[in-house]
């Protein structure tokens, strides 16, 4: 996560309606296929828009562990009161305070974009991770026509984070255009 990180002085519009209707929580959870009472690693969690479908999905005996850079953003999270099985963590722009394969599934919902050395938060994310775990980002696409998101020169494209993902040693399961200006890929790590 970079200079190209979200402005936090516009967080109300990542938990607006629309953007739950768009992008469906509920839909990227089911197609990452993480079964309630494991661990989801929510990285750039925001202010919560994906932590809450999460929390929810894992139940009770389930974990969300809502990693962000932005102790302003995860401030905001904690305002909203989140649920018991919810964990609040402040990560660097890289290392994160985790335990080495510990975490089923590692979610990163418009934040591929604001890394600044992907391979390294690739080999972070290997090494929190469980064996056979899975992997999920959803990120803009440069070839979009719309006119939101961060700026087209701050996006990468599907075909250049497939590589990443798979130079970092994980195995690509699918790999879509979710929406007209997003892609979404969904990996896991090699046992």
């Amino acid at each position: 996560m970079s200079h190209k990180k979200f402005n936090p002085e516009k967080a109300e519009r990542l938990i607006s309606r629309k953007r739950y209707q768009e992008l469906k929580p509920d839909i990227l959870l089911q197609k990452l296929g993480t079964p309630p009472g494991n661990t989801i690693l929510d990285l750039g969690c925001g202010n919560g828009f994906f932590t809450f479908p999460a929390a929810v999905g894992m139940g009770e005996k389930g974990m969300v562990i809502a990693a962000d850079q932005s102790e302003q953003m995860l401030g905001l999270l904690g305002m909203r009161n989140p649920p018991d099985n919810v964990q609040i963590l402040k990560v660097d722009e890289v290392e994160l305070d985790v335990e080495s394969d510990s975490v089923d599934a590692v979610v990163g919902i418009t934040v591929y974009h604001e890394f600044k050395a992907p391979l390294k938060n690739l080999n972070e994310i290997d090494r929190v991770l469980k064996s056979a775990g899975k992997l999920m980002f959803l990120d803009w696409s440069p070839s979009a026509d719309k006119e939101r998101g961060p700026h087209l020169n701050h996006r990468l494209t599907l075909e250049q984070a497939v590589n990443d993902v798979a130079a970092s040693g994980f195995i690509v399961d699918s790999q879509e255009h979710y929406l007209d200006d997003m892609w979404l890929i969904i990996a896991h790590k090699k046992n």
